[in-house]
């Protein structure tokens, strides 16, 4: 499994601050004029010319003209003199042709020609990486290498949607981080510190804070798996984030892990208006939980926004010059706590819904596709749905469960146990009761097991019940205590 740690470093010797910008702005030239020479390339293999569309065009019309003559040939009552003028115009018309399709072949020979001499000058071989190196100032050359790397399969990937036009080329911007081959990455210990070898022999010393919680003893050890070679480092990045410097550090994490679920448990997630998240197990539906609070954090969120909002108005007098930029910073140190704000909120939500389904060994964790359609439009302008969940996909995926989406249409208007749908059934935004068999549980609930059932790894209980030598044990009192939600159950 593919993962990256975010860790933040330092550096004795101040060159390498101006050694990292120098090389990252020449790096992401050498990007940029890249993926213009394997666009032009592309484009004179697969595009013919417009010289050699309109002779076709006239060949087409010189054949039908001709055809129209000789079908006047094969008229009964055609004078010797009208069939001797139109013999001769047949004998032009097919001369003209001929000359048309010789230009048509000289064209296309020309063209393939220069698609060949294009491909050997830029493309061909290691041509492309000695173009750039004659054209840019990188100072580490294993760079060029991880620059072409990086563009031929960035625009295989996104060929046939930039041909047709859903997404333009690329263009990689001066905060693209530098890129670092995995060669020249080396880890290790100098007494209690760790430290990052990278190319030119520069040394970064890791940050660990001086806090000793779980999030710095969990980089600790990620740290001395990478000394031992437990984890294998693949190519990492670097940036700088204003005055701090980030190694982006990949590492190919084995998946050594023990995790034994219930063949066809599936873990159901609804993403609701009142609780962000409402889970629930899809063979012991009584083993449910929500998380956290919509309305906390549209508190957080909004108040964030409306002070964001007086500050600009208090800048609309603000007109461009050497000022601006100082006046704006307030603005955009708001606009960064916004939205660190909610990427840590869905950071803890995700860890929480993945721990749930490995603590009830659930085998698929069951979202739902989330459109602007199912979601208010305050709601989903505030929420990153599409971040949480796929914070939930990749921690699922570390942890060896899989994650499947599911169509949620009428996942808040189905009845889970009779399986009638109305719009009735949903009384109230909290409250759900089915008109036909008068079942009433909390609405999100409803929800999430409808989500789970959709789901095409579930497995009704009675199946999942065979499969596993003891049958599930009814719930218990410390269960109703920690999700704590009804005060009366009923079994379905």
């Amino acid at each position: 499994m593919i993962t990256v740690r975010k860790i933040k470093v330092r550096c004795e010797d101040k060159t390498i601050y101006d050694f990292m910008r120098k090389e990252q702005r020449e790096q992401n030239k050498a990007l940029n004029l890249s993926i213009g020479y394997i666009h032009t390339n592309s484009i004179l293999k697969s595009v013919d010319s417009g010289a050699e569309t309109l002779i076709l065009n006239s060949i087409e019309k010189l054949n039908k003209k001709v055809d129209k003559l000789k079908k006047d040939l094969e008229k009964p009552k055609i004078t010797d003199k009208k069939r001797e003028q139109t013999e001769k115009a047949i004998q032009t018309n097919l001369k003209l042709i001929k000359d048309e399709q010789i230009k048509l072949e000289e064209g296309k020979q020309f063209r393939q020609g220069l698609d060949k001499q294009f491909s050997e000058i830029y493309i061909n071989k290691n041509n492309l990486y000695h173009v750039l190196k004659s054209q840019t100032q990188v100072q580490y050359m294993r760079t060029l290498d991880l620059v072409t790397q990086k563009v031929k399969q960035d625009y295989s990937n996104n060929f046939v949607d930039i041909v047709t036009g859903k997404c333009s080329l690329m263009n990689y911007k001066g905060d693209f981080p530098l890129m670092i081959d995995k060669k020249c990455i080396n880890i290790f210990k100098e007494e209690q510190n760790y430290k990052i070898r990278i190319m030119l022999g520069y040394e970064l010393d890791i940050i660990l804070g001086r806090r000793n919680n779980e999030n710095v003893n969990e980089l600790k050890s990620t740290l001395e798996k990478c000394i031992s070679g437990e984890y294998k480092i693949c190519q990492s990045s670097i940036s700088i984030n204003k005055n701090d410097v980030i190694f982006n550090l990949t590492l190919d994490i084995p998946n050594t892990t023990n995790y034994e679920p219930v063949h066809g448990r599936v873990l159901g997630v609804d993403v609701g208006v009142k609780y962000p998240v409402y889970m629930c197990v899809s063979d012991n539906t009584y083993k449910r939980k929500h998380i956290g609070s919509a309305a906390d954090f549209l508190k957080v969120r909004q108040q964030f926004q409306e002070r964001k909002r007086k500050l600009q108005a208090s800048l609309d007098i603000t007109k461009g010059g050497k000022g601006r930029k100082k006046k704006t910073q307030a603005l955009e140190r708001f606009k960064d706590k916004e939205r660190n704000f909610a990427k840590t909120y869905n950071h803890q939500v995700s860890k929480k819904v993945v721990e749930f389904a490995k603590k009830n060994k659930c085998e698929t964790i069951a979202l739902e596709k989330i459109t602007k359609e199912g979601i208010g439009d305050t709601i989903l302008r505030n929420w990153s749905y599409y971040e949480l969940q796929h914070m939930i996909e990749y921690k699922a995926k570390r942890e060896c469960i899989k994650v499947e989406f599911v169509d949620p249409a009428y996942t808040s208007q189905t009845c889970s146990k009779c399986g009638h749908v109305s719009k009735d059934n949903r009384q109230t935004q909290e409250h759900f009761k089915c008109v036909n068999c008068g079942y009433e549980l909390n609405a999100d609930h409803n929800a999430a097991i409808n989500i789970a059932r959709r789901s095409i790894d579930y497995k009704p209980k009675e199946i999942i019940e065979k499969t596993i030598e003891k049958t599930i044990q009814p719930i218990t009192t410390d269960l109703v205590e920690e999700t704590g939600e009804f005060k009366q159950l009923t079994f379905i």
